[in-house]
């Protein structure tokens, strides 16, 4: 009686939240189009498609509404991944279709983009992949069918007057090689924090002293903007290599990458000292006391006990902290870097949004297969009994 008076569950807010977003995102353009790079936009909502593309968007509302009336169970839980799958796949089939129209309508030169509509259609179908308690197998199938189809429409040429594939196309190689550039100062700047960060937390856990100094420091640095303390480290790193000459034959200077490096490796340091001091710390003092016990001296405890219990939490902090730099370093830019921030403001300069979209989504993409590779790895260095550990630290 209880729970039939408390109203809506959970599982029916979320899905009615996500509802209101289809909903709403139906009084919305669905997509522009522009007869060149720099025309003006000429947006198209729904009334423009077909009725066949309307009745396909329509499906994944419709679906989203039964699951918030269907007990939990694999039924509810098969209706929201088919919600989720087709909800991904049919905007993305209709840019397909829309694509010729715009190139017979608006000339050879034509271009088109996803407009307000289409992104709050895609963030109602975000949010049905996070209310998915697990990833399973069947979903890897529907995504893997999704970028299939994709590919195969891409290759029919039906996607060559979308905005972001005409960028991509104009930059060509220039993509690799920001991709490959957001990749070293990511790695650079995280080899750097965990040399620095790994040690800090260790002499944070040894002496009260030190956590007291390192602690209100890092917490400190957490306060200044990325953009401030890129600024902030111009003046005397230009002053470095005035005054000395091999400094700045070894690249350091004032503007480029060094600065954006150690900006970068200064924000990393705070996941890597807290999550490996919490994983020092959190270690049971009985299993301490039994390895000092078993006649172990101080150096094989840690060897031995400390250390590899306290992997998964050290691991985990690093995780963060490359989840966070592969993001920051989108500012490398403001100072002279290299990576994908280059396609960012480069787009905001121009006044592109395409640009801007094509360099948020291979942020994105990379940002999500660092992580899961890193999820994978820690999973398979972690011993089976503290894999539970593993999971709950992260």
């Amino acid at each position: 009686m209880k729970r039939a008076e408390s109203g809506l569950s959970f599982q029916q807010k979320l899905a009615l939240v996500v509802l209101l977003l289809f909903l709403a995102s139906f009084f919305f353009p669905f997509y522009l189009a522009r007869a060149n790079r720099v025309s003006e936009d000429i947006t198209s909502g729904l009334s423009s498609l077909s009725a066949m593309c309307f009745l396909f968007l329509m499906i994944p509302p419709l679906l989203i509404a039964l699951y918030a009336f269907i007990p939990k169970g694999w039924i509810s839980e098969l209706t929201l991944t088919l919600a989720g799958i087709l909800g991904l796949f049919f905007p993305l089939m209709v840019l397909g279709i829309v694509g010729p129209d715009v190139s017979a309508t608006f000339g050879p030169l034509a271009r088109y983009s996803p407009a307000s509509g289409m992104y709050l259609y895609l963030t109602a179908v975000i949010i049905i992949f996070l209310m998915k308690p697990k990833f399973r197998l069947y979903d890897a199938v529907g995504m893997a069918i999704v970028v299939g189809s994709v590919v195969i429409v891409l290759s029919q040429g039906s996607y060559d007057r979308l905005g972001i594939v005409l960028e991509a196309r104009n930059l060509g190689k220039r993509i690799t090689q920001e991709v490959l550039a957001h990749i070293r100062l990511t790695f650079i700047s995280l080899a750097i924090s965990m040399v620095i960060g790994i040690p800090l937390a260790l002499a944070s856990f040894q002496s009260k002293r030190a956590k007291k100094i390192i602690f209100p420091f890092l917490n400190l640095l957490q306060t200044i903007p990325g953009i401030a303390l890129l600024g902030l480290l111009i003046t005397p790193l230009s002053t470095l290599s005035r005054t000395f000459p091999l400094l700045r034959e070894m690249g350091i200077k004032g503007i480029g990458n060094t600065p954006a490096i150690i900006a970068l490796s200064t924000y990393a340091l705070y996941p890597i000292i807290r999550y490996s001091f919490t994983a020092f710390s959190s270690i049971d003092a009985s299993v301490i006391q039994a390895a000092k016990g078993m006649g172990m001296n101080p150096l094989q405890v840690w060897k031995m006990v400390r250390f590899p219990l306290s992997a998964p939490g050290v691991l985990h902090g690093i995780r963060v902290a490359l989840i966070q730099t592969i993001g920051n370093a989108t500012l490398a830019k403001l100072i002279g870097g290299d990576g994908l921030g280059v396609l960012i403001f480069e787009g905001l300069g121009q006044a592109s949004v395409d640009m801007v979209l094509l360099g948020m989504l291979l942020i994105i993409a990379l940002t999500v297969a660092s992580d899961r590779a890193f999820q994978v790895f820690i999973h398979l260095v972690t011993p089976s009994p503290l894999r539970a550990k593993a999971v709950g630290n992260g």
